[in-house]
């Protein structure tokens, strides 16, 4: 949404905010929900009892068709199998795969559509963008075909672990989208979407000052579910219980887009007396898991390849850690072959004992940043839209020295312009409210001992750090 009507949208009176979300819906659901979500949705179901080679099976025959699909249609991957001199024809199982070369972050960030399905309308496809682990953005493309498919795995695999439905069941979602205006000191934080039984909660405003009115509309609402990002669902937890007040019940939460610790977990399932299912997957589709009720993370084959590689891209023995390299099979408008998704994670070798037969992500490292804390309390996690839709940076990190101070060090690229650096602080103090916010410009961004990149850092000790 671009600033204009932002702020219009801002300025309308409740019912209009909520008739607009209920109008966009309709919109959504031709892009999510319509017969190829259907069609989808059915044949995972048929393959919920498959046995662990007839998905090496299948995986083989989709990575066949992908592979070839890529060669023909794909300018990339046209020039790469005839640089390296590759019959695509020879790239049939996982163990083909090690012949070709693993495609870094930053041939897309330099030419997204280099990547891109040369027969398709690029004016008919959806673009998004997303910066990930790294802080780094990338411009990524999907169909209508292949939009339904990721909702459909997100329908039957994860909502799915906890008998849930969306557009079913009552939920109440958060996921960074800014819903009220910062600036807004009363209720309400949220807007309803009566086509979808959903209310919408801003993740902006969950400062002490607001979050008893948080509590009093969750528990009015009356809501099934609860899905939003850890740090929001830890942040009402967390008012329940130090506050000594009744518990907000709903039948399961779900997690995503950030690491979910086990203090939050624990928290969440006291304060809402309900489990959480978390969630793990990137906007590059390449990799899909979600938890079952025993805790298992456990991925869809048909998603995606998935490789644990060491430093050498050589592959590391089962339950060993390493750097997750996938290859998405869903993916045919900008494939990703051998992508480097830029976190850390172990397969595990054992089954589940919830009886399914799907593999099971032993671990997954790399999503574990700091979460800003305004000067009213307010905890802001999933920091990366700031990013999103800047063409210019190769990679930046969020610095908060005080409570309303924050530096935002941006490595850029030639592409780089004052108006980057402008976007990214109004998308910045768009989230935090007033402050003071610097763009440095620098020629790397450090990492840890343990070699990651923090995409957040603070500077500063709080209350709750002592």
């Amino acid at each position: 949404m671009n600033s204009v009507l932002q702020k219009l949208y801002w300025k309308s009176p409740y019912f209009v905010k909520c008739w607009l979300a209920s109008l966009n819906s309709i919109k959504l659901d031709k892009q999510r929900h319509g017969p190829v979500f259907q069609k989808t949705f059915e044949q995972i179901a048929k393959r919920e009892k498959w046995s662990p080679e007839q998905f090496f099976q299948y995986q083989s025959e989709q990575l066949q068709s992908l592979i070839a699909h890529a060669a023909a249609k794909v300018p990339y991957y046209r020039k790469l199998f005839s640089e390296n001199r590759i019959d695509p024809e020879s790239i049939k199982t996982h163990d083909d795969l090690q012949r070709l070369p693993v495609l870094e972050k930053e041939i897309i960030r330099a030419d997204p559509k280099c990547l891109l399905d040369e027969t398709l309308d690029i004016k008919k496809l959806m673009v998004g963008h997303t910066s990930g682990t790294t802080g780094t953005p990338l411009e990524l493309y999907r169909d209508v075909k292949m939009n339904s498919i990721v909702w459909a795995y997100n329908e039957a695999r994860f909502h799915a672990m906890a008998d849930m439905r969306r557009r079913t069941n009552k939920s109440v979602s958060s996921f960074g989208h800014l819903v009220a205006s910062p600036d807004r000191s009363k209720p309400p934080f949220w807007v309803y979407n009566r086509r979808w039984k959903q209310l919408y909660i801003s993740s902006y405003h969950l400062s002490p000052e607001f979050l008893v009115s948080y509590i009093d509309k969750l528990r009015k609402f009356k809501a099934d579910y609860l899905e939003a990002m850890p740090s929001t669902l830890y942040a009402l937890a967390r008012y329940i219980l130090d506050n000594n007040i009744e518990p907000v019940p709903f039948k399961a939460c779900f997690a995503t887009a950030e690491t979910l610790f086990d203090y939050q977990r624990d928290a969440i399932k006291k304060a809402f007396g309900c489990k959480t299912h978390d969630q793990y997957g990137c906007g590059e589709q390449v990799v899909f898991a979600a938890q079952c009720q025993h805790g298992s993370m456990h991925l869809s084959p048909e998603v995606g390849i998935v490789e644990v590689l060491d430093d050498n891209n050589n592959p590391v023995p089962i339950g060993q850690t390493g750097q997750l390299v996938c290859t998405s099979l869903i993916n045919k408008v900008q494939p990703f072959i051998r992508y480097r998704v830029g976190d850390t994670g172990a397969l595990q070798s054992e089954g589940c004992s919830c009886g399914s037969m799907l593999p099971v992500l032993k671990e997954i490292q790399g999503r574990i940043d700091d979460v800003l804390i305004t000067r009213d309390g307010r905890r802001i996690g999933r920091l990366d839209p700031v990013f999103k839709g800047t063409r210019g940076i190769v990679e930046a990190q969020i610095v908060q020295d005080d409570y309303d101070k924050f530096r935002v060090r941006v490595v850029p690229s030639q592409a780089y312009t004052e108006n980057d650096g402008k976007e990214i602080q109004l998308s910045l103090l768009a989230r935090v409210g007033r402050a003071e916010v610097a763009i440095e410009l620098v020629k790397r961004i450090e990492r840890t001992s343990g070699g990651k990149f923090r995409a957040v850092v603070r500077n500063m000790v709080t209350a709750e750090d002592v």
